[in-house]
């Protein structure tokens, strides 16, 4: 499998992007996914905070609350030297014990635990909320970037890569968010805090204590630069990885009927073995912080010991003091292994938010104008003037001229990579040309914007996409609906009249649910005519003035293919048609048949004209009898 087919070799000599699974003659080409290098993290960082805009109230609360229960945390120690040293001065002194301050002292920090607790977890609720929707907002700006998105994305992208995205990456990003924002604040602000209370107490203590700082810095911050690009590349081993995963799920039959599945084996394990060595390789970086770090800690808590003790013999150092000072300590521990221990969580967090940045950053459609389009009233005339267009720097047509009248019925062929889809493609505006004019009636089609332009067309794909949900729902999918309406709002006996146009009633009928049978994921509850019929039927509802058929009766039988001609005839009566086809005993009544090589015209006329010409079309006719 990891071998180049000859087919994706063919089509880049003729222009076409190499392609390894596909919709029609468009395809997709394999997965060109992160290249992992590391980038700015702190850009990154900076794009995630804009998106709390809209929750800032709500972050700002959640922080606030973070830092008060650290600022009480921190205060906690103090108190209980306090005790110590009351009960210190019943033994060294012989006074009496002062019930009255042992009492306020006790108040004092039952106060403060439950207002510790109540902050955290106040601060907890918030920030699962804030997360949470930043999260919901990412995945919407996803969405809609999906639609906004140029074809020529999809045909880099595997679809496991974006599986990954819209759930591994997103989850690590939420769970930062969650977690990783409010410790790491809270571990800055205990370090001021714990490190100003040590000062108070003894500053040479706490010098020696603060030694530790330094070392730990530049440990940790050697072991994010050399974390970082492997988190990256464990993004990216993830995105791969699904994307075969789910590549080898869907052609499940394929695989087994042509015996690869040893040779998909060995290629998984491949990339499993790797991702098993890049996480192996990120875990023990990670991990080996928190041991290096209590190794540096628990040496300077001995020395701490030995002098402080000293201090407290010569009476320089209260003993309440000198256990506030060790707690402080054990403290200080605290936001360094919070770091050391979030560091991993960060890092990978970062690199997940830096792909999902990437994606939404990915080229869109550009809106060259902003008319609307009613589609009642557009004539169907369509015109080609000049066009230029390549996948690459190759260019695939060049100035191509062609010029459809109103109601026209026009049939594509051509072999294989000629270019047929690509032209109706254009047509859609799912490529932008780079030069020269496509018109719908005598108008530039660039002056709509995208989703208007498209409600001129109707498209049924060689491939049969279906959704989970009921025959009913798929087919209504089809249908123009308000902004405020849903699919329950098409007329039952509208979606019943496309159904049997596309000839797809008698089999619905025969269903025991009927229209309202639930379609599993990839309809494969159905057979693939069957679901190529419920397409044609989607695309019927809407009775648009232009309809593009991409080898849409490639998945019947002869018998269903024949009454299907007859319901495409009545529903293409007053629309413009395009017809691309393989078999040329299906486009014989086409009013003109364009024949493709290479991205050129090379013939144009009926099937008896082109017949008579004795040609290119009459070669491949021939070929086809034969």
């Amino acid at each position: 499998m990891s071998k180049e087919p000859i087919r994706d070799k063919d089509k880049r000599d003729e222009g076409l992007p190499g392609v390894s699974r596909g919709v029609g003659g468009a395809g997709r080409v394999s997965g060109l996914l992160n290249s992992g290098r590391a980038k700015n993290a702190k850009g990154t960082l900076f794009r995630l905070f804009k998106n709390l805009g809209p929750f800032k109230w709500l972050f700002t609360a959640a922080i606030i609350l973070t830092l008060t229960a650290s600022l009480v945390q921190i205060l906690i120690p103090r108190q209980i030297g306090q005790i110590i040293n009351i009960f210190t001065g019943l033994l060294t002194e012989n006074i009496a014990l002062d019930w009255v301050l042992l009492v306020r002292i006790g108040i004092v920090l039952l106060v403060l635990y439950v207002f510790n607790f109540l902050a955290n977890y106040i601060s907890g609720v918030l920030m699962v909320r804030v997360s949470q929707s930043v999260i919901k907002s990412l995945r919407n700006q996803m969405q809609a970037k999906v639609n906004a998105l140029t074809l020529n994305y999809f045909d880099r992208s595997s679809a496991g890569d974006m599986v990954s995205l819209l759930s591994n990456d997103l989850d690590n990003v939420a769970n930062t968010l969650q977690s990783g924002l409010t410790s790491s604040l809270s571990a800055i602000v205990l370090l001021v805090g714990v490190v100003t209370m040590m000062l108070i107490i003894n500053p040479m203590l706490a010098f020696l204590s603060m030694v530790v700082i330094p070392v730990s810095y530049f440990m940790v911050k050697f072991l994010i630069k050399k974390a970082k690009p492997i988190f990256q590349k464990n993004a990216r081993l993830t995105g791969v990885f699904n994307g075969k995963v789910e590549e080898a799920y869907v052609g499940e039959d394929i695989v087994k009927h042509y015996n690869i599945g040893e040779e998909l084996k060995t290629e998984l394990s491949a990339l499993n073995e790797e991702l098993y060595d890049s996480e192996w390789k990120s875990s023990m970086v990670s991990f080996v912080t928190r041991p290096a770090g209590d190794l540096i800690l628990n040496s300077n808590y001995v020395l701490l010991a030995i002098l402080g003790g000293s201090y407290v013999l010569s009476g320089t150092l209260s003993l309440g003091g000198f256990q506030a000072f060790l707690q402080y300590t054990q403290m200080l521990r605290g936001p360094f292994n919070q770091v050391l221990g979030i560091f991993n969580t960060i890092m990978s967090a970062l690199a997940s938010a830096e792909r999902v940045f990437d994606f939404l950053d990915a080229e869109e459609i550009v809106e060259t104008g902003d008319e609307s389009m009613d589609a009642g009233a557009v004539g169907g005339e369509i015109e080609f003037a000049g066009v230029d267009f390549g996948y690459t720097e190759k260019l695939l047509f060049d100035g191509v001229d062609l010029k459809v009248e109103p109601g026209e019925q026009i049939a594509i062929v051509g072999r294989t990579g000629a270019g047929k889809t690509t032209l109706v493609n254009l047509l859609m505006r799912f490529y932008e040309i780079s030069g020269g004019t496509i018109r719908i009636d005598g108008k530039d089609a660039k002056s709509y914007r995208t989703e208007e332009l498209r409600k001129a067309y109707a498209m049924v794909l060689q491939d049969t996409w279906l959704f989970s949900g009921t025959i009913r729902d798929n087919i209504a999918y089809g249908a123009d609906i308000l902004n405020e309406e849903d699919l329950a709002d098409v007329d039952f006996e509208r979606i019943k009249e496309a159904a049997v146009l596309a000839r797809a009633d008698s089999f619905i009928e025969c269903l025991p649910q009927g229209y309202d049978t639930v379609l599993t994921e990839g309809a494969s509850n159905i057979s693939q005519g069957e679901a190529q019929l419920l397409t044609i039927a989607r695309a019927m509802i809407k009775k648009a003035p232009i309809i593009i058929l991409d080898e849409a009766t490639s998945s019947v039988d002869t018998r269903t293919e024949l009454l299907i001609q007859h319901g495409l005839k009545e529903l293409a009566a007053d629309s413009t048609g395009f017809i691309i086809a393989h078999r040329l005993s299906t486009i014989q009544d086409a009013d003109r048949i364009i024949v493709m090589d290479s991205g050129t015209i090379v013939e144009v006329g009926t099937h008896r004209e082109l017949l008579e010409k004795n040609g290119y079309y009459a070669e491949m006719y021939l070929a086809g009898q034969a």
